[in-house]
């Protein structure tokens, strides 16, 4: 999840940055724009999920860039971390959508506390409801959503839980993943590719033995899969396999590989291009874990 601080002050800007990269629900992708137009400009190009911004900045403040995204992208969380103690200026930065006001001095706790609950709902959004989804080309080896979270649900965790969510984008919270090729048994030729962010990785891996903490939080904030964890959500994909299944010759598919990419590359960047209606996005989710995100894409 991307996050832009906007604040003049570099001290301030590597304090914010700092308590950020502590937050350990889930790993925080962080850029800072002294400006405001250096930050609306990286609201067009990076399309951060959620904006940090101080109120007092060299040609325009806090509040006017608040007033420009209320406008333009009503449904940004925008919140202001600040000296200002009006109330009067407080209560207009709230009409305005303010998602919360921190005042400085703060400390780390209570920067990532009031962050939490935009992380949350920035998830939440990214959810779609069934009747959104665009249906299926026929021929297409993909199972619906709800047969593969039962499935999920009978062979790996009765607390697995998928959801479809918007189409998705390769940026640098997708890499590195996990991608598995689904193939047809008698010929090996693939039918489907899956993409898995790490915390879906994660997530396959934790519901099918218990993953410690220590190395849960590596792979989530340091992009290192261990091979116990690997080797777990693999094993999670090919219990599912059998979802997968050949509309002519009635056979599921088999996993023929399943592989750690550490780096983006052309196929990688085709896959996130494919038409809505080859494909699943889909949320992958259990309690007490961050939102995990999957790419299946039909061949």
């Amino acid at each position: 999840m991307k996050v832009l601080i906007v604040d003049d002050s570099h001290a301030t800007c590597e304090i914010i940055r700092r308590a950020l990269q502590q937050f350990e629900y889930r790993k925080l992708f962080l850029r800072c724009a002294s400006r405001v137009d250096d930050a609306l400009a990286q609201v067009a190009s990076w399309q951060p999920h959620i904006i940090l911004t101080d109120w007092h900045m060299p040609d325009k403040t806090g509040i006017e860039l608040l007033e420009t995204l209320h406008v333009s992208h009503p449904d940004l969380p925008v919140a202001m971390i600040s000296t200002v103690d009006d109330a009067t200026q407080i209560d207009y930065a709230t009409s305005l959508g303010c998602a919360f006001f921190l005042s400085k001095p703060f400390s780390d706790d209570a920067l990532r506390s009031a962050i939490m609950p935009l992380v949350l709902e920035q998830e939440a959004n990214e959810v779609i409801a069934e009747d959104e989804a665009v249906p299926l080309r026929e021929e297409l080896a993909l199972p619906k959503t709800d047969m593969l979270e039962r499935l999920m649900q009978k062979n790996i965790s009765d607390s697995l839980v998928l959801k479809p969510i918007r189409a998705q984008q390769l940026d640098e919270s997708k890499v590195p993943c996990v991608m598995v090729v689904y193939a047809e048994r008698g010929s090996q030729r693939p039918r489907v590719i899956g993409v898995l962010d790490v915390y879906a990785a994660c997530v396959l891996a934790s519901s099918l033995q218990v993953i410690p903490e220590e190395e849960a939080h590596k792979a989530i904030h340091f992009n290192q899969i261990n091979p116990e964890i690997m080797a777990a959500c693999k094993e999670a994909l090919a219990k599912t396999a059998y979802a997968f299944l050949d509309k002519q010759s009635k056979m599921s598919l088999f996993v023929r590989s399943c592989t750690f990419l550490y780096k983006s590359h052309p196929k990688l960047e085709r896959l996130y291009q494919y038409p809505i209606d080859s494909r699943l996005d889909l949320s992958c989710e259990r309690e007490g874990m961050a939102q995990g995100k999957m790419l299946i894409v039909g061949v």
